[in-house]
C-alpha cells in the first residue's frame, strides 16, 4: 500500500518554526516521491492551504504565531478533507484529545526518527485512501458496525469468530476458515465456521516456526480457487494434515482473502461457496478487502493489548518485590536505595499504563506504541538499575552533557500532571528564561526532581491549598537555581536541621534514604541543596547547580594543554 500511495504523488504541507526540521522532513518525503511544500509560519500555511490543494498537513503544535491545532481548525473551515499529522515535543492528554478531536491521522513525538515520519505519512495515505473508497459504496458502511464490534472483542477466538461470521454473511458464503499467523508464539491459529454456526467454535493452534510462515505465498488481493488449485497455506506441506478443511470440494469454490500489513502476511480468510458457478465481483472484492483490513488492524491491536497485559503482570510482580525490598530497608542503605528508586521507575511505568488504558477505553488505538515503548524503556532501566546497584559505586558513574533544564522540567511536569497522585494538584512551572543550559547527568537529575515532587505531593495530601510551584532562574554568573515549593504540612525547625541526614523521614512508611540520595547526586554535580519550611505553611527545596560542571572544565583544560604542548 505504501508503494501505491507514493505512486499517486500526494501533496504535503509541512509547518514548523524550526528550519532544520523543515529541511529534514522535506528531503525525506521528497526522496519518497511526495510533493512537499514547507513553511515556518502558521499564518502563511493557512494562506497556502487556501490557494493550493494539499492532501495532508504535517505540523508542529507549539509555534509562535498560533499553535498547530488552531491553525488546522482554520484550514478545516475551508478545506475539511485535508488530513493532519501533528508533531510535538510537549505531549499531554489535553493536546492529544484536541488533536484526535481535530481528526489527526497520527501524533508524533519529538525528537523523532525520519522513519517515523515515513511510516506516519504512509499510514495516513492508506487510511485516507480507505476512507475515499468507502464513500464510493453504500455497502461498505457495514464496516463501521463491524469495527465497533471488533473493538469490543477481548480475545482472539471472539475476534476471529465475529469477523469470519460477518464475512460469510456479507459474502453469501456457506462456510469459512480464518487463519492467523501468531509470530510471537510461532503458531498458526485456525477457526472453521459454517453458515449455521452456533458460536462455540474454538481456535486450533498449529506449531509452525516463523521461517515457514514467512515462506507462505503472499497474495495482494482476494482470489478465487477451485479443488484443482492450491491454497497458499498448503504450500510446502505446512498444513498438509489440515488440507481437507483448507481446500474446496469438487462441487464448490473458495475465495481466499489475504490479511497483510506492509510486506508481512498475518493470515487469510477463506470463504467456501457450494455453487461452483460463483463469480468474484469487484464490489465483493472491495468488501472483503475492507473486512480483511479491519480484522488485520484489530488483530494487531489485540496483540498489543495482550503484550501490555503481560507487561502489567510483570510490573505487578516487580512492585511486590519492590515493596518487600522497602520493608527490608532498615537492614542496609543499599537495599533501601534500590527499593526507593525502583518506585520512581515503576511510577512512570504505571502512568503509561493509565494513559494507554484511557485511550483504549475510548476506542483510540492509534499511537499506543509510544506508551509501550516508554514502558519497555523504563523496564529496561529497572533491569540496568538493579544490576548497577550491587554496590554504591553507581553513584560515582556520571554521564555529563549539556541539557536545557527548563525543557527537562517542563517535560517532567507535563508527564506528572495526569498521574493519579497529582490529579488534584495545581503543578505550575515558572522561569525567567526561555532556555537554561547546564552540564548535568540528566538521568540522575530526573531522579532528584521525581523524588522531590513526589515528596511535595505526599506532604500536601491533606493541605487546603494543593499547589506545587517549580521555579528556575540564574542565581549568579556561575550557577542556576531551581526551587520546588509546596503548601503542605511543613517541617519543624529541629527536624529541618536533620533533613539530609541518613534515614531521616517524616513518613510513617518511609525509610529516610530519598533526600540523602538527592544530596549525593547533587554533590556529584558540584551543586548544593537546601530547604526552608514552616509548620502548616509548606516547604521549599532550593537546588543550585553550576552552569559549567567543574569536572568537565578541568577535562577540557587538560585537553587544551595537551594540544598546545604537542
Amino acid at each position: 500500500m505504501a508503494e501505491l500511495a507514493r505512486s499517486g504523488h500526494p501533496r504535503i504541507l509541512v509547518v514548523d518554526d524550526e528550519q532544520i526540521v523543515l529541511n529534514l522532513v522535506e528531503d525525506t518525503l521528497t526522496d519518497d516521491g511526495y510533493r512537499v511544500t514547507i513553511t515556518a509560519s502558521a499564518n502563511k500555511a493557512v494562506e497556502l492551504a487556501r490557494n493550493q490543494e494539499f492532501d495532508f498537513i504535517l505540523t508542529d503544535i507549539r509555534m509562535p504565531e498560533m499553535n498547530g491545532i488552531e491553525m488546522v481548525k482554520k484550514i478545516h473551515k475551508f478545506a475539511p478533507t485535508i488530513g493532519v499529522i501533528f508533531m510535538t515535543g510537549y505531549a499531554n492528554l489535553n493536546t492529544a484529545k484536541l488533536a484526535i478531536k481535530e481528526g489527526a491521522f497520527d501524533y508524533i513525538m519529538k525528537p523523532f526518527e525520519l522513519d517515523e515520519i515515513r511510516q506516519a505519512i504512509g499510514r495516513a495515505v492508506e487510511q485516507k485512501q480507505s476512507a475515499a473508497k468507502a464513500t464510493l459504496s453504500v455497502e461498505l458502511n457495514k464496516i463501521t458496525d463491524l469495527s465497533n464490534l471488533m473493538y469490543s472483542s477481548g480475545d482472539l477466538a471472539s475476534l476471529l469468530r465475529l469477523s469470519l461470521s460477518f464475512a460469510i454473511i456479507q459474502g453469501d458464503a456457506d462456510a469459512g476458515l480464518a487463519a492467523y499467523f501468531d509470530y510471537n508464539n510461532s503458531q498458526i491459529c485456525l477457526m472453521e465456521i459454517s453458515k449455521l454456526s452456533d458460536g462455540t467454535e474454538q481456535v486450533i493452534r498449529i506449531d509452525c516456526d516463523e521461517g515457514l510462515m514467512q515462506s507462505i505465498p503472499k497474495l495482494g488481493r482476494p482470489v478465487l480457487i477451485t479443488a484443482e488449485d492450491k491454497h497458499p497455506l498448503c504450500s510446502g506441506e505446512i498444513l498438509a494434515v489440515h488440507r481437507e478443511i483448507l481446500m474446496p470440494r469438487d462441487s464448490s469454490v473458495a475465495v481466499v482473502v489475504p490479511m497483510a500489513r506492509s510486506d508481512k502476511m498475518l493470515g487469510f480468510l477463506t470463504l467456501f461457496h457450494d455453487d461452483k458457478s460463483y463469480e468474484l465481483k469487484s464490489s465483493g472484492t472491495k468488501l472483503l478487502d475492507y473486512i480483511s483490513g479491519q480484522l488485520t488492524i484489530s488483530l494487531e491491536n489485540l496483540q498489543l493489548l495482550e503484550d501490555a497485559r503481560e507487561a502489567y503482570n510483570r510490573l505487578e510482580q516487580m512492585q511486590d518485590q519492590a515493596i518487600e525490598m522497602e520493608k527490608m530497608a532498615t537492614r542496609g542503605q543499599m537495599s533501601a536505595e534500590i527499593g526507593h528508586e525502583l518506585n520512581n521507575y515503576l511510577g512512570v511505568v504505571m502512568a503509561n499504563f493509565q494513559l494507554m488504558n484511557i485511550r483504549i477505553q475510548k476506542g483510540v488505538t492509534e499511537g499506543l506504541e509510544r506508551y509501550t515503548k516508554s514502558i519497555e524503556d523504563h523496564l529496561d532501566k529497572i533491569s540496568r538499575f538493579t544490576k548497577g546497584l550491587m554496590d554504591y559505586s553507581s553513584m560515582s558513574q556520571t554521564n555529563f552533557e549539556e541539557v536545557d533544564v527548563n525543557q527537562m522540567l517542563a517535560q517532567i511536569v507535563e508527564f506528572l500532571r495526569p498521574q493519579k497522585r497529582f490529579r488534584e494538584f495545581d503543578v505550575e512551572f515558572y522561569s525567567q528564561q526561555d532556555s537554561l543550559m547546564a552540564e548535568i547527568d540528566q538521568g540522575l537529575m530526573e531522579q532528584v526532581f521525581y523524588n522531590l515532587l513526589n515528596n511535595s505531593a505526599d506532604a500536601s495530601f491533606d493541605a487546603q491549598l494543593k499547589r506545587i510551584e517549580i521555579k528556575t532562574q540564574i542565581a549568579d554568573s556561575e550557577n542556576i537555581s531551581i526551587s520546588i515549593k509546596d503548601y503542605g504540612s511543613g517541617i519543624s525547625e529541629d527536624r529541618l536541621q536533620k533533613l539530609f541526614n541518613e534515614k531521616f523521614t517524616t513518613k510513617k512508611t518511609g525509610h529516610g534514604i530519598g533526600l540523602m540520595v538527592c544530596k549525593t547526586i547533587i554533590a556529584k554535580h558540584n551543586g548544593q541543596i537546601s530547604a526552608n519550611s514552616k509548620i502548616d505553611e509548606g516547604t521549599e527545596f532550593v537546588i543550585k547547580l553550576p552552569i559549567q560542571n567543574k569536572n568537565i572544565e578541568e577535562k577540557e583544560e587538560t585537553q587544551r594543554t595537551i594540544r598546545e604542548t604537542v
